[in-house]
């Protein structure tokens, strides 16, 4: 097959299965009726295998082209193909990074400007998306050098196409925003490169070619907003009185909106010491109020997503003033904060599976962190997390819900039979079986929390992950702490989050740097491993595996690996309760659909009464 039919055919068979894919994906939130929500997850489920090995096929033969050296009609595919990803909103980041870096040495070989300048920005957006927005760090990326790259090309402004001319001013936008907001160290560097931005657009040299071109205006337009919005970068600031002088100049000679003036005289008005904090708090307040109305909803438009993003912004700031400073009320902290933080998780959860972006995983992230510092008890805490899990990873949430029954139903049994098998939590405390049950179903439901972090990989099911997916998804047992911000509420359940992939031994499973054999909970991790590896083995429900299997097949590997990945004494006693086996033979199998059922109800009815 020639790379041309090579490339069409990974084009029409990437975009139709990701599209496919994502409509699977909502029609579960949608349908009611059992039978037809049962045929439409069997539908998917059937779909994403065959997705899994199409995608691969393909893939392996895209990244053969890659690996050859090939010629400019292969190059300009290859580019046509990355534009097309890109409007069909394909940031499947580790395919496309590939690509653009493999088109940007072939270009720059060749000296082609337009071209480098358009990839250095799409690579730049790529590696933003999925390395920062995740917190992925890799000494081979950094987005920022991308996009110095493409100023550094600006000096070529005559001989660029319209589209790379834009392009020098995107570059411009994303160090003063989308940057700064995910690389504190270059919040330092914001008005610098502002200043650049608007000295290069007012020199002779663009307004000679660009003076009436509206897209260019647009970008400026941008430009300034990020500025505007993001001025509680400078409030304590050593740069906050260059920043209001710059924020005056905005202001007086550029249309803003009428609500982004209130935000930036509210600034300035506590900056000059005209209002104090509480006053600066309160009238935020309002203005976030303000924008939300009576509950914002996602309706796909652009006007739409940009009152959400504002109304964000000025979420962000208030957490941070609030968080960082004890003369407020704790009352009205908590009366603020909750309005705001549930109003933005109910927009959040009216956005739609296939227009769910890295940038809501990342807000919806951080807005829990936010919130969680402010809960006032634990039970508050626990339903943020609900929240967190059920709204945007129904998967990670139903795999939870299966390992706490399958991890309850072994302990009860073992309990039943002796209740000395949990001797180490006995001795922690747990001394009646009541009290160990409640801490095996809540640890068991917690395990997994850390994925919370990772949902961009978590989520991909139509392909193979990458090396470089599969080694940040490892990371997930230590990610739990850092959504936590090592909430001390937490503390009797962090063993279990950071050792359920350790195996029994000690001596294999990930993070090597947590020795769960001195941890006081090892029965437990043990318990909840096991019950961990019986969910994810047998799913073929909610995950891509091509063959699925059974639970007496998953008990012969249980069996085969005792001593060693699995505590012998648990997989004994699996082994001896025929009535157990038989629960987790049907909770495994036959009744899992059940569970995925109530799960995606339960979704449907929290957001039908969101409405």
């Amino acid at each position: 097959m020639k790379n041309k039919e090579i490339i069409q055919s990974f084009k029409n068979s990437y975009i139709k299965n990701m599209i496919a894919y994502s409509d699977y994906n909502d029609s579960l939130f949608l349908l009611e009726d059992y039978n037809d929500w049962k045929k439409n997850l069997l539908d998917r489920s059937r779909a994403i295998r065959e997705m899994f090995k199409e995608n691969e096929e393909n893939i392996l033969l895209i990244h053969k082209i890659l690996k050859e050296d090939f010629d400019s009609e292969t190059a300009l595919m290859l580019m046509n193909l990355i534009k097309e990803f890109k409007e069909n909103e394909i940031h499947d980041a580790s395919i496309n990074i590939d690509i653009i870096n493999r088109l940007i040495e072939f270009y720059e070989k060749k000296g082609n400007y337009n071209n480098l300048i358009q990839l250095y920005n799409l690579g730049a957006l790529e590696e933003m998306e999925f390395f920062l927005r995740m917190d992925i760090s890799s000494d081979n990326v950094n987005p920022v050098d991308k996009y110095l790259k493409v100023l550094k090309l600006k000096e070529k402004y005559k001989e660029l196409t319209p589209t790379s001319r834009r392009s020098v001013f995107l570059a411009y936008y994303n160090l003063t925003g989308p940057i700064p907001d995910l690389m504190n160290d270059y919040r330092k560097n914001i008005i610098g490169y502002y200043k650049d931005a608007i000295s290069f657009y007012n020199s002779d040299l663009v307004q000679s070619i660009d003076k009436d071109n509206e897209e260019i205006a647009d970008e400026i337009s941008y430009i300034n907003d990020m500025m505007i919005t993001g001025f509680y970068y400078f409030l304590n600031s050593d740069q906050k009185d260059e920043y209001f002088k710059i924020a005056d100049e905005i202001l007086s000679n550029y249309d803003i909106d009428e609500n982004e003036k209130e935000l930036i005289s509210l600034a300035k008005s506590y900056y000059l010491g005209e209002i104090n904090l509480e006053s600066l708090v309160d009238s935020l307040y309002n203005l976030f109020i303000k924008y939300f109305g009576d509950g914002l909803k996602y309706d796909g438009t652009d006007d739409n997503l940009n009152e959400y993003c504002i109304c964000n912004d000025i979420a962000t700031i208030l957490f941070d003033l609030l968080k960082n400073n004890n003369v407020i009320d704790e009352d009205k902290k908590y009366k603020y904060l909750y309005k705001i933080g549930y109003s933005l998780l109910d927009y959040i959860d009216s956005v739609p599976y296939k227009e769910f972006t890295s940038y809501f995983d990342d807000i919806s992230a951080d807005l829990f962190k936010n919130l969680l510092s402010f809960c006032k008890t634990f039970e508050q805490k626990e339903d943020l997390l609900t929240k967190l899990v059920l709204r945007r990873q129904p998967i990670t949430y139903i795999h939870s819900i299966m390992v706490e029954r399958i991890s309850v139903a072994i302990a009860k049994g073992m309990i039943n039979r002796d209740i000395h098998y949990f001797d180490d939590l006995i001795k922690l405390g747990y001394d009646t079986k009541e009290k160990i049950l409640n801490y095996i179903s809540k640890a068991a439901y917690y395990h997994d929390l850390g994925k919370c972090l990772t949902v961009g990989v978590i989520n991909l099911q139509n392909r193979k992950l990458t090396d470089t997916e599969f080694k940040y998804i490892k990371l997930h047992p230590e990610k739990s702490k850092v959504l936590l911000n090592n909430d001390e509420s937490f503390n009797e359940y962090y063993d279990v989050m950071l050792g359920h992939h350790r195996t029994y031994d000690g001596k294999g499973g990930y993070p090597m740097s947590f020795n769960n054999l001195n941890s006081p909970y090892k029965f437990a991790i043990d318990l909840i491993s096991i019950a961990d590896s019986t969910d994810a083995a047998t799913d073929i429900l909610g995950r891509n595996y091509t063959t699925g299997k059974n639970f007496n097949t998953l008990l012969e590997e249980l069996n085969e690996s005792k001593g060693t990945r699995y505590n012998p004494v648990i997989v004994d006693y699996i082994n001896s309760d025929e009535e157990l086996k038989k629960y987790l033979d049907d909770i495994t199998g036959i009744k899992r659909i059940d569970l995925y059922y109530d799960v995606y109800q339960r979704i449907l009815s929290e957001r039908k009464s969101n409405k």
